[in-house]
């Protein structure tokens, strides 16, 4: 298919209505498939409580199990928690099953009541499920009802959640996920500025208004894989990925809205492969017109991840983001359908202005319980001017270290990790808006954009269904200060920056942001991650003009199938 030209406004619109129209009807028809077929997916869900039972297993010398790219596979994560190889499993083993298996009896209890119908369905089972020989579909609610107060600003603060869940299997290589949520939220002080400057709750899309002073707002993910063979694992749909083993990412994060994607995983000898190809969005739209759409963008990423013996995994990463130019007659481009790793040839083949990123993920097991990890980001640099230290703005680089801990001191299930993120000022930016390392008005990467550093310690602890959890993270931040550019906003461009050189990170408006949190829960159901939970944390900011803080306490019900990130 050629990309489509445009002749007029009137011409593109009538395209557009058209090529809206064709995604509204594939939506439909995709809907009804969900319902009368597809139903468990190859992956599990991208959250971090999901992962957590299995972090000691995947993380074990030798297991062969690659961890840098999530959501992971229910295979590797079976495969981890088995303690085997790929080969010891049957080629036609159902790994939905072995993993359904393995969830129950991590958190397995052997009341009376827990064996009964209605003990199950809370405490065990999914709401809904139908369990045949070639088909499963699953359903669970997903559900956040909590609410809280900021003791220091005095205001109250809740949300209202009402989802659903809904995923399974046709066959042995058939899968299917989908979310849905509608929401009303009234938010914490520092969140609620947050999200009127935005107008996009971090993560979970575009807000309007609710009632007085909250907001409402929704989304859904959905996605069909196919696993052709032990080799090659293919998903369509909409949803969000994260490169890297630590708590943030500089290289692709679930920070961002979810969008839609075409994903092939390719898996050899010691080597994983992935292929992931995206439409993102630029909440801007292409004429001062609320009957234009919004300004789409594609970006191609290519993850090349391989071991090297028992201890030691390597990743590349690179990125190209491109989008419409002025006369909107460049739409996908498929140049960038280049199936194999370096982009950055092809980008220069092509003569194009497009954005390039490239980065290096690594991790070394020390042994099975002690792993370093880290990251390093390249956006632009040149080496005479790194080696010379003069602070030259195109210098875009971030890095990150970090190291994580399993059964510490002896502990079974304590959980240690600490890390160190850093990114120079004007990373992730180009020479206009549309062109950024950015999606639906927030970072790809890490949620602070640029021009800042941070150091994050995370303690968990888990008995039985309870869990405990501990967080403790400082950052310095430079922010850009009305109508100025010193390098942290990802939007702006590039060519407005303040100067060539002495670009330091922290410079502009010099920002200290502290968080610290406790959270105690208790596990209802592992299936969907339901849980009771209490939390306190606080948060200050201070810079030279104006100092806020805040307390909050909250508590209540919730699920938790995707990662809220509000520690910023």
């Amino acid at each position: 298919m050629e990309p489509l030209e445009f002749g007029t406004k009137e011409k593109y619109m009538e395209t557009t209505k058209s090529m809206i129209n064709l995604r509204t009807y594939l939506t439909f028809i995709f809907s009804i498939l969900m319902i009368v077929g597809y139903s468990q997916s190859a992956f599990i869900p991208l959250s971090n409580e999901v992962e957590q039972p299995f972090a000691k297993d995947l993380n074990r010398v030798g297991n062969g199990v690659h961890t840098s790219f999530k959501p992971y596979l229910r295979s590797d994560v079976v495969r981890a928690s088995m303690n085997t190889s790929e080969e010891e499993i049957p080629e036609d083993s159902d790994y939905g099953k072995l993993y359904d298996s393995l969830i129950r009896h991590n958190v397995r209890l052997e009341k009376k009541f827990n064996k009964t119908w209605v003990g199950r369905k809370i405490f065990t089972e999914q709401l809904l499920q139908v369990e045949e020989d070639d088909f499963r579909l699953y359903l669970d609610p997903a559900t956040e009802l909590t609410i809280g107060k900021d003791q220091e600003n005095n205001r109250n603060f809740n949300t209202n959640t009402r989802g659903v869940w809904v995923n399974g299997s046709i066959g042995k290589r058939f899968g299917f996920n989908a979310t849905f949520y509608e929401n009303q939220s009234l938010f914490p002080t520092y969140l609620d500025s947050a999200v009127r400057k935005s107008r996009v709750v971090p993560g979970q899309g575009r807000v309007k208004k609710f009632e007085t002073d909250a907001f409402d707002y929704a989304f859904s993910t959905g996605t069909i894989n196919f696993q052709l063979n032990k080799h090659f694992t293919f998903e369509f749909g909409q949803d969000r990925h994260f490169v890297g083993d630590g708590y943030r990412s500089l290289l692709l994060s679930d920070n961002a809205f979810h969008y839609p994607y075409f994903k092939i995983v390719t898996d050899f000898w010691k080597i994983r492969y992935v292929n992931l190809f995206m439409q993102l969005r630029n909440l801007d739209r292409i004429d001062q017109n609320d009957e234009y759409p919004f300004q789409s963008k594609y970006a191609s990423m290519h993850y090349l991840d391989v071991d090297i013996g028992k201890h030691v995994t390597i990743g590349l990463f690179e990125s190209v983001i491109w989008h419409a130019d002025s006369t909107q007659s460049r739409g996908f481009d498929f140049g960038y359908l280049n199936p194999f790793i370096f982009l950055r040839p092809v980008e220069f083949s092509i003569g194009s202005p497009d954005n390039v990123l490239m980065g290096l993920n690594f991790k070394v097991k020390l042994n099975s319980k002690n792993i370093l990890y880290g990251q390093i980001m390249l956006d632009e640099f040149l080496f005479d001017n790194v080696k010379s230290g003069n602070g030259w703005w195109a210098n875009k680089q971030g890095i990150q270290a970090g190291f994580k801990s399993v059964d510490v001191f002896g502990v079974n299930t304590l959980y240690l990790q600490g890390e160190l993120n850093y990114v120079r000022p004007f990373t992730y930016q180009h020479r206009d808006e549309l062109g950024s390392y950015s999606h639906h008005r927030a970072p790809l990467a890490h949620p602070l954009g640029a021009n800042f550093w941070e150091m994050i310690g995370i303690a968990k602890y888990a008995y039985k269904r309870w869990n405990f959890d501990a967080r403790l993270s400082y950052a310095e931040v430079g922010y850009d200060t009305s109508g100025s550019n010193w390098g942290q906003n990802v939007f702006l461009p590039y060519s407005t920056r303040e100067q060539e050189y002495g670009n330091r990170v922290g410079q502009g408006l010099k920002t200290k942001i502290m968080w610290a949190s406790v959270n105690v829960y208790f596990l209802i159901k592992p299936t969907n991650r339901m849980n009771l939970f209490l939390s306190v944390s606080s948060r200050s900011s201070v810079r030279p003009d104006k100092t806020e803080n805040a307390i909050l306490i909250q508590g209540g019900l919730r699920t938790n199938l995707f990662n809220r990130y509000y520690d910023f």
